[in-house]
């Protein structure tokens, strides 16, 4: 009788701590603040996003998503510079990111084509059915003067999403002969 009411009471005993630590609330984790931020981004909240995912950084600076996060934040604030070297941090972190690969890619086109270029290449690689990656690229080696390239590019974007075919530019005329009137 003796072992089962001392059972019984530990067992009460150890409830009611885990009730009592329950309600004191553990500390946050990363992967919590990280969840935190994405509700605040995702209801327009960027201030306290970023001061989420920071938060999160803090507590594990090898968190790539929460790096990945807020180079979105970043992304919509205007904040080029920031936006790729958080987008930087999460590639060292976790070199196949394809998001982060894909956004490095589109805030880096206007200063280093070849370089963006070169991530959607890898985007592509590692994820062949990423259409915007596709459309992308094929703008990239357009402005390079590969339309040929372009063209094939873009016609796997289109095959991956049609609904990027309203972004495709039209097909320039063929220049042809002019022959003389009679």
């Amino acid at each position: 009788m003796t072992s089962d009411r001392s059972r019984k009471t530990a067992a009460a005993i150890l409830w009611i701590l885990a009730v009592g630590l329950a309600g004191c609330g553990a500390p946050p984790t990363a992967t919590s603040l990280v969840s935190q931020g994405l509700k605040a981004q995702l209801a327009g909240d960027a201030s306290t996003a970023e001061s989420t995912y920071q938060q999160a950084i803090k507590l594990d600076p090898n968190n790539a998503v929460a790096h990945y996060d807020l180079g979105t934040v970043y992304d919509r604030q205007g904040s080029r510079a920031q936006a790729v070297e958080e987008y930087t941090t999460t590639l060292v972190i976790e070199p196949t990111f394809t998001d982060a690969l894909f956004n490095l890619a589109v805030d880096t086109t206007s200063t280093d084509p070849a370089g963006a270029a070169k991530l959607y290449l890898r985007v592509v690689a590692l994820q062949p059915g990423f259409a915007a990656a596709w459309l992308n690229l094929g703008f990239i080696l357009q402005s390079q003067g590969d339309a040929a390239a372009a063209r094939s590019d873009w016609a796997k974007a289109v095959a991956l999403d049609a609904s990027l075919a309203s972004h495709v530019p039209a097909p320039s005329p063929s220049p042809t002969a002019s022959t003389p009137k009679p």
